[in-house]
């Protein structure tokens, strides 16, 4: 079978498609900055609803867009893709939105969610028409869309490095105008000239906002954007670096809340606070080269393992500013390891801020950084450690009342600690310091991990391997910060002596020492583990790389099924936090929407069967089209997801999800469609189904395998593993769906655009609901959901082969 030449439907599609995953990615990247990440999370998703509510809306008013318009209002849509979407993300940056729950905030947000949708409505018009009125040419346009998006996702990382977010989405906006030139047909001479305008004007805006910043975010989680000495973006974080050149040698007040009450109230030092996505953060101290002049890091909590021995060498996770590296400079460590995974903040140390520290990051004697993901630096290397340190690591500040609490964190599992163990030296010790909460559910998890993990390797004592140290908040007035110390070999008593005279001497308390009785860490460490993991309200389960969500406090589920009083237990008596409020909003609402994109169509069709007094052919089948599309779209993103996250762990970089991982899904999945031409028999589809379950059910099975015996391998490696795997199943994936539509256009073209509104509204419910699985069963029942989803799609396409005539092969016109 050949294909004509690239026509203009399917250059037009390309460049939306492009435009439009960009400005998603974009979307969610900004608002991680403007908003908290539970914010962020709900807008995005029901934002993207716009764009399966375009199908909606072309299968109800089919009327408003006759076939010969085809080109003139794809157009449109394009052009109007990219003014509002620059429109809408403008008017998000002028807006405060934080936490407060008051009628005005959340009026902010219903205002960006409106306003968000409509770009996205717009351009789900482009593709739902094009689609709609070329059904026969499925194959080809569904290639064009995918491989569009697939660019689009790669192009996140060099448009946000180079230009930033706010200016990438000017880009974007300009691709999407461009595909309104490519599209406007030549009778339509104004609609050429608007396009063009607008495409020029874009240009000029990239270029100049680059140095005028006129087009950027003035407002980050609800606080007025600070002056800065830098910032800067890239595909997965926003740092910037509070303050100003006049600000920036001037000696301040120690505020960090791990200082004890007993450090010299007048001390001060040169230092400024380094922020990721406006929240999280950690400091840059001014330091002159003398370790010396940094004794003062000794009355902080954190130095906290240092107090007990002494280390040759250290290995610290996210260094971040490099307080860690000092801290272990002060007492006298010769060698230190630091892995930072943001490669922003390892620049800015070695240049805008060399000077500021003395260049710490500048080969230093004896430090030595690497840009790399903890876990991925050590399953790839073969050092051994006497210490491994983490200091509040997180991808996002996990605080602020759980609006966390849907963030996954691969550093914070049974697993990971058993990646720690083994780079250990025989008598080597894990250091990680978290916020103590009442109650101190964090450090509570931390030494369930260790326990879990020092089981695994035969230790059936875990009590003597674990001391805790935290700072006492009646005497700072600050929120108490805490060390949890895990030792390969049980503490000694020079060593429990000395973490009881450091305690001493700093007003710090000790919740946990060797031989401690009668509160929750020993409960936790001793043979009543169970018992209180049990019967603690709070979930205290360990968490495993296949679950990997540290922060949840409150697991959903058992909560939902309190409240509908179907089942009591100890985990649903206590309220939902924030973030956990926010996904089952989120869930619920998006489902809601995916049903009415599935149902308004069908008592659109009975009204107009009514009125007309005449039953179409394809009227007993439309349900069933409608759902063989939404299981498409829900088994699609379900897998799309968990592959997502299997493989970020597995390739150990945050920029490979997007570059390898998405990209190879989108890719393979494009060539699948394409191929997909050749297949005309009804049976076709059904066999590439039956083989879809059945490879998703084996993959389910040995993708874990397989990542294991392949993750020590070189990142070269790694990739080409990683592109092995997911190709064949991205392949088979991109099938169906195309091969629906030109079955379903053969009954009628009013199936096409309900397919789309279908598709995409299940897609959307899909990544809600696979958080919500991911966080109650983990990421392999996702990956079997979203299996179950392409079984019901086989078992639909089966019911409907056999009363549907055969449909005759149909090239591309």
């Amino acid at each position: 079978m050949s294909y004509p030449r690239v026509t203009r439907l399917d250059l037009g599609i390309f460049l939306v498609s492009f435009a439009v995953l960009l400005t998603e990615l974009l979307l969610t990247r900004i608002f991680s900055v403007t908003m908290f990440y539970h914010l962020s999370f709900l807008v995005v998703s029901l934002a993207m609803l716009g764009f399966g509510a375009s199908g909606l809306i072309v299968n109800l008013a089919p009327g408003w867009f006759p076939q010969e318009k085809l080109f003139a209002h794809a157009a449109l849509g394009a052009v109007l893709f990219a003014t509002t979407s620059v429109a809408a993300i403008g008017f998000s940056f002028q807006l405060p939105i934080s936490l407060d729950s008051s009628t005005a905030n959340w009026a902010r947000i219903g205002a960006t969610y409106v306003m968000c949708a409509i770009p996205f409505l717009f351009g789900g018009l482009v593709v739902s028409l094009i689609l709609t009125h070329r059904p026969a040419q499925a194959n080809r346009l569904y290639f064009a869309d995918l491989v569009g998006a697939a660019l689009g996702c790669v192009a996140l990382i060099p448009a946000t490095n180079w230009l930033g977010a706010p200016s990438a989405v000017l880009l974007a906006a300009m691709i999407a105008a461009t595909a309104g030139v490519v599209l406007a047909p030549p009778s339509a001479v104004r609609l050429r000239r608007t396009a063009l305008i607008v495409v020029g004007l874009l240009v000029v805006s990239v270029f100049t906002n680059g140095r005028l910043h006129w087009y950027d975010v003035r407002f980050v989680k609800g606080a007025r954007q600070p002056p800065t000495l830098a910032l800067r973006w890239n595909s997965f974080s926003r740092v910037d670096v509070v303050g100003t050149p006049q600000t920036l040698w001037r000696a301040h007040a120690l505020t960090f809340p791990g200082f004890s009450a007993r450090l010299d109230p007048d001390f001060a030092i040169p230092e400024v606070g380094l922020r990721y996505d406006a929240d999280a953060s950690t400091q840059i101290t001014y330091f002159d080269g003398d370790p010396r002049r940094i004794e003062y890091l000794r009355y902080d909590v954190t130095s906290s393992p240092y107090q007990i021995r002494h280390y040759r060498n250290a290995l610290i996770i996210g260094p971040g500013g490099g307080r860690d590296i000092l801290t272990a400079l002060s007492f006298g460590t010769r060698a230190i390891t630091g892995v930072e995974i943001n490669p922003i903040t390892v620049d800015l140390m070695r240049t805008r801020f060399s000077t500021f520290t003395h260049g710490l990051y500048n080969g230093f004697p004896g430090v030595t950084i690497f840009t790399d993901d903890g876990r991925s630096f050590l399953r790839h290397g073969e050092a051994r450690y006497d210490l491994i340190e983490a200091s509040l690591v997180d991808t996002w500040a996990a605080s602020s009342a759980g609006a966390y609490a849907l963030t996954e964190n691969s550093l914070y599992t049974v697993d990971a600690f058993s990646d720690y163990f083994d780079h250990l030296t025989p008598d080597g010790v894990v250091c990680f310091n978290r916020w103590f909460e009442s109650p101190p559910v964090q450090p509570l998890r931390v030494v369930v991990l260790a326990r879990e993990a020092l089981a695994r390797r035969g230790i059936k004592d875990p009590a003597n391997h674990v001391i805790v140290v935290r700072t006492d908040p009646d005497e700072t007035g600050l929120v108490s910060l805490g060390s949890i110390l895990v030792k390969l070999s049980p503490f000694s008593p020079p060593e429990i002596a000395r973490a009881r005279a450091f305690a001493t001497d700093m007003g710090f308390l000790l919740p946990y020492v060797p031989g401690q009785e009668g509160n929750d860490f020993s409960d936790l460490l001793g043979a009543r583990a169970a018992e209180m993991v049990a019967n603690t309200p709070f979930d205290l389960s360990a968490v495993t790389d296949d679950r990997p969500f540290f922060f949840s406090r409150v697991p959903i589920l058992p909560r939902l099924l309190s409240q509908l009083h179907i089942s009591r237990s100890r985990l649903g008596s206590l309220p939902l936090d924030l973030g956990g409020r926010t996904l089952l909003g989120a869930v619920l609402a998006t489902a809601f929407a995916t049903a009415v994109l599935l149902l308004l169509p069908l008592w659109g069709r009975r009204r107009r069967v009514t009125q007309t007094q005449t039953r179409t052919k394809d009227g007993k089948d439309g349900g069933l089209w409608a759902l063989y599309f939404a299981a498409l779209g829900l088994g699609f993103i379900l897998i799309e997801i968990v592959l997502i996250q299997r493989f970020s762990l597995f390739l150990g970089y945050p920029v490979y999800s997007l570059s390898v991982v998405l990209f190879t899904m989108l890719l393979s999945s494009a060539l699948g469609s394409l191929i997909s031409g050749r297949f005309t028999a009804p049976r076709s589809l059904s066999l590439v189904l039956a083989i879809l379950a059945v490879v998703l059910v084996l993959y389910a099975v040995a993708l874990p395998l397989v990542l294991a015996m392949a993750r020590g391998a070189a990142i070269a490696a790694r990739i080409g593993v990683a592109i092995a795997v997911i190709a064949p199943i991205g392949f088979l994936m991109g099938m169906p769906f195309p091969s629906g539509i030109r079955r379903a256009g053969v009954q009628s073209k009013e199936l096409v655009s309900w397919a789309w509104a279908a598709n995409g509204g299940a897609s959307v419910f899909g990544s809600t609901l696979s958080v919500l699985i991911s966080m109650a069963q983990g990421f392999t029942a996702s990956f079997l959901a979203g299996t179950i989803a392409y079984a019901v799609a086989l078992v639909v396409i089966t019911v409907l082969g056999r009363h549907e005539p055969r449909v005759a092969s149909q090239g591309a016109r």
